[in-house]
């Protein structure tokens, strides 16, 4: 009795914990799916989170159901066909207890049974959304007649939209029924239909049939996807490219048309051998179909490929080989023919001072160099952090210039003390203002030459709304960095908008953008703690009715989250337009699936950034997100991909017209980095359109290695493109473009470079320019090594990297100037400490094999053209230490010495004395113990 009662508590206590769990995993997914509904509604994107939701619903419940009803009537089946008598023996003796056991429960077991593996099968279904959305929106969108595939005369789009889906149901059904099978014969076995150990029949006629039958049907799916695996060999990669070769035409193709007709052939023998006793027919109809998928799905077209194919593969593959480079031109946008370019020897000093525009626009800065020197400079305060720089331009003075700008972000992280929720969750909710610098100066610390810069921002060109109430541009309630999954505003705690500058406390704000989730009465609050499992949503005081909770604040959440089919570029970056903050972010179509086109892993081409396999690329979408309100715009860049005409009719509220994006906005969209990238790693092999010399790989090309960061330091990936303001060859004035060196592939000069426009009205337009074979044009590795090897250089590299300071290599920048190049290497040199300051000492220009240095561009320039550059005013205290003022006048003599060879007196003159003037103010430190190097600025507050 005792025994009993502790069975029924111990029943209950399981019971109780299996509802308690099913109630924490319902009300998790009820959470989740109304705070996702109410977030889209904020975006104002209600309409893509229902299109995902229903077609998510409507793929679950046509699978789930179809499975369902295979199953259970299936299994209905086995038990009408269980037989009344049965031989008796050991094996049945055993099947009958179980049958005793579970009979009386089969009328609800089955369909119980069907129902829970059903409900995997739909969830599982589901996740085809997108597959799902593809082929229903893809009526009437096609790539033209010009793009047909030559084997199947098809257009792409059925490969890309068409075709996954049904390759999807085919495959689903087949896994879905030879599953079912095996759990009928499962079943039939305990029912007595199926007797292994009786002699004799060991299935019954009526078990035979249903089997059969089964059998004959999961043979014509296999038909069928016989019949669709011959549209995938227009991606095969069984040739020296991607796509049907010799072998998949003559060989590959043939096989399958005749594993279809094998296969049909084996399903109408399952169905005849109901009216025959035993199994040899169908049996003998596996067999065949077996031996044929094995002589002629692999031996023969593997002797084929080895015996005609290969003794003459030029031959045999040629045709293909041609299909396969006009497909992967086209795929990737790189339908262009490099223009023939012959450099000079070297530039001449009238062609820099002709192209003052460009040389005031080098890029100096390395972006990681100067976050760093943002952080030291500009954090302000400890909760601020600059999550990375970006390269843009903007006009100053009326004049193109680029510039580099960080966002200023909260981080929750660096809240002094041990901060609290309030502190996280209703303080501090926002970052404030943005840094940008010009890219080619430093001050006479080493320290940015800024444009826009503290709190509040003052900015000489460029503007932020930086002016209480009316501020809004400055704060940023979105952007890259996200410490805490929300921040609750208007709530009846004031906001930290910054500190007073002017006095103790802070300025305050109040949230007044759009932005966020209105917090409504007790429920939504309910809802919202236990979605993010802090009960203090629910319980503060502070938050109330016309309160919002903004979450997803993460650009990177946010946007993905709007448009999780899009594959999106490595870096967002932060723009100011009209003086607000905004961020821009590209986005990308892609498939693997267009005909020919060459197949690349995208981590290979593109130094990691991206990822997944693709034979086609385009920059279709540009995602902007306000950095105050959080709102998101998906402007169609691309207006001409189908890829985008498909999901714009998956989704038709999602995205905006390009004309409608302002120009102020158009003017601060670029080509991607990652883009570029991916084309270029394609180019290097497919700008050759000869088959023959395609196929020697005679004049392939590849991007540059990577340069080290530090001396004698490791070096990783390629070298990755970069921004320029330039005059290319084809242009009359500059233009802003990313721009991507290459050269021979195993060798190290430069054969050609690419450049992509950025500017309204250049805007993707892409360029190559070739150089001619047998002359040596420095590549990025050579022109390094000629820096490293520079008597000057390595002493001053050696003098900078003394008493705990560490030497840093910016970007080494090939700049083409006129028919010629200026390569220009910055020299950073930061302290061994935890917070480093990075300050830009030294700029190595080099050009025609020459090799000059000097603390600035300019200066460098003029050296490297024989100009002395101008003494610091005499009467001013000395600057630097004593050492940086020896090295500087062992520079100056060394210079006066190669004048002197040239036959320059003048410049001999100016050099001699500008090396005196150096040793003198050496001197003066020396005998006065004069003033030392003042200290780079820090962050007040």
């Amino acid at each position: 009795m005792a025994q009993s009662a502790r069975r029924v508590r111990r029943r209950w206590l399981i019971i109780a914990i299996g509802v308690v769990v099913g109630i924490g995993i319902v009300l998790s997914a009820l959470s989740g799916f109304f705070v996702d509904l109410l977030w889209f509604r904020e975006v104002h994107f209600s309409g893509v989170f229902w299109s995902i939701f229903w077609s998510k619903v409507l793929l679950g419940f046509l699978f789930g159901v179809l499975f369902f009803a295979l199953l259970t009537a299936n299994l209905l089946i086995v038990r009408r066909l269980t037989p009344r008598f049965r031989p008796f023996s050991p094996e049945q003796e055993l099947i009958e207890r179980y049958r005793a056991a579970i009979d009386p429960y089969a009328k609800f077991a089955i369909p119980g049974f069907a129902a829970i593996i059903a409900l995997f099968v739909g969830v599982a279904a589901a996740a085809q959304w997108q597959t799902f959305l593809l082929w229903k929106s893809a009526g009437g969108v096609a790539f033209g007649a010009a793009h047909l595939d030559p084997v199947f005369h098809r257009d792409p789009a059925f490969y890309i939209f068409r075709l996954p889906f049904l390759k999807y149901v085919q495959g689903w059904l087949f896994a879905a029924l030879v599953g079912i099978t095996v759990l009928v014969a499962i079943a039939h076995y305990f029912t007595g239909g199926i007797r292994l150990q009786t002699v004799g029949e060991k299935v019954t006629p009526q078990v035979k049939v249903h089997l059969s039958v089964l059998l004959g049907v999961i043979l014509l799916i296999k038909a069928w996807g016989y019949y669709l695996g011959k549209f995938d060999l227009l991606v095969s990669a069984r040739g020296v490219v991607t796509g049907a070769s010799y072998t998949d035409i003559h060989a590959q193709k043939p096989a399958l048309a005749a594993l279809v007709w094998i296969a049909v052939i084996c399903a109408v023998l399952f169905l005849v051998n109901i009216r025959f006793r035993g199994w040899i027919l169908p049996v003998l109809g596996i067999g065949l179909l077996l031996l044929t998928s094995v002589v002629v799905g692999a031996i023969v077209p593997g002797f084929v490929q080895k015996c005609r194919v290969a003794p003459q593969e030029v031959q045999k593959e040629g045709p293909y080989i041609a299909r396969n480079i006009a497909a992967t031109r086209f795929a990737y946008g790189i339908d262009v023919n490099p223009a023939a370019a012959r450099p000079a020897p070297d530039l001449t000093a009238d062609q820099v001072s002709a192209n003052d525009t460009t040389i005031t626009n080098i890029r100096l800065w390395r972006p990681s160099v100067l976050q760093q020197t943002y952080q030291a400079l500009q954090r302000i305060q400890q909760y601020y952090e600059f999550k990375d720089v970006d390269v843009d331009r903007y006009p100053i003075d009326g004049q193109p210039r680029v510039v580099m700008l960080s966002a200023r972000e909260v981080s929750q992280n660096g809240i002094p003390g041990a901060a609290g929720w309030q502190q996280a969750h209703l303080i501090y909710t926002h970052g404030y203002g943005a840094v940008a610098s010009q890219v080619n100066t430093a001050d006479a610390s080493g320290a940015p030459d800024f444009l826009l810069q503290d709190i509040p921002p003052i900015g000489r060109a460029i503007q932020l709304e930086a002016t209480p109430p009316n501020d809004h541009g400055s704060q940023i309630y979105y952007g890259e960095l996200a410490d805490v999954p929300y921040v609750v505003v208007r709530t009846q705690q004031d906001e930290l908008n910054y500190l007073n500058p002017s006095g103790g406390g802070f300025v305050s704000t109040k949230y007044q953008g759009q932005g966020g989730i209105p917090m409504g009465g007790f429920f939504r609050r309910a809802l919202f703690a236990y979605r993010y499992r802090d009960i203090n949503l629910l319980i503060s005081g502070l938050i109330n009715s016309d309160s919002r909770i903004l979450i997803n604040r993460d650009i990177r959440t946010r946007v993905r989250k709007a448009a999780p089919f899009l594959k999106f570029d490595q870096d967002p970056y932060a723009a100011i337009v009209g003086g607000r903050l905004v961020w821009i972010w590209d986005a990308y179509t892609t498939t693997d699936l267009y005909p020919y086109s060459d197949r690349i892993e995208l981590s290979a081409a593109t130094n990691r950034d991206l990822s997944g396999q693709v034979n086609y690329i385009r920059n279709s979408v540009k995602a902007v997100v306000d950095a105050y309100d959080g709102t998101v715009r998906l402007y169609v860049a691309r207006p001409d991909d189908p890829l985008i005409q498909v999901w714009e009719k998956a989704f038709p509220d999602l995205f905006t017209p390009f004309s409608r994006a302002s120009p102020e906005l158009v003017a601060h969209f670029r080509y991607p980095e990652d883009l570029l990238q991916a084309q270029a790693f394609e180019f290097s092999r497919y700008h050759v359109t000869d088959v023959p010399t395609f196929f020697n790989n005679g004049k392939r090309w590849a991007l540059p290695p990577g340069l080290s960061e530090t001396v004698n330091g490791p070096t990783t990936g390629t070298l990755r493109p970069y921004y320029v303001l330039i005059k290319l060859p084809s242009d009359t004035t500059e233009h802003f473009v990313l721009f991507e060196p290459l050269t021979p592939s195993g060798r190290q000069n430069m054969v050609a470079y690419m450049a992509a426009g950025s500017d309204p009205g250049q805007y993707g337009k892409l360029q190559a320019f070739q150089f001619p074979t047998g002359e040596n044009i420095d590549g990025p590795t050579q022109v390094r090594s000629l820096i490293s090897q520079d008597p000057t250089v390595s002493q001053q590299l050696t003098l900078l990297s003394q008493k705990g300071s560490d030497v840093i290599f910016g970007d080494l920048l090939i700049v083409p100037i006129e028919d010629s190049f200026l390569y220009v290497q910055p020299v950073f040199v930061t302290a061994s400490s935890a917070t480093p300051i990075p300050e830009l000492k030294q700029v190595v220009v080099v050009h025609g094999g020459n090799v000059s240095v000097a603390n600035t561009l300019t200066a460098a320039i003029d050296l490297s053209f024989g100009q002395a550059t101008t003494p610091p005013p005499s009467g001013g205290p000395p600057s630097g230490t004593v050492s940086d003022l020896l090295a500087l006048a062992l520079q100056h003599f060394q210079k006066a010495q190669a004048f002197l060879q040239q036959g320059n007196l003048a410049g001999y003159q100016a050099e001699i004395n500008a090396a005196q003037k150096a040793i003198q103010q050496a001197n003066s430190l020396i005998k006065g113990g004069g003033p030392t190097p003042s200290p780079s600025p820090s962050p007040s507050g």
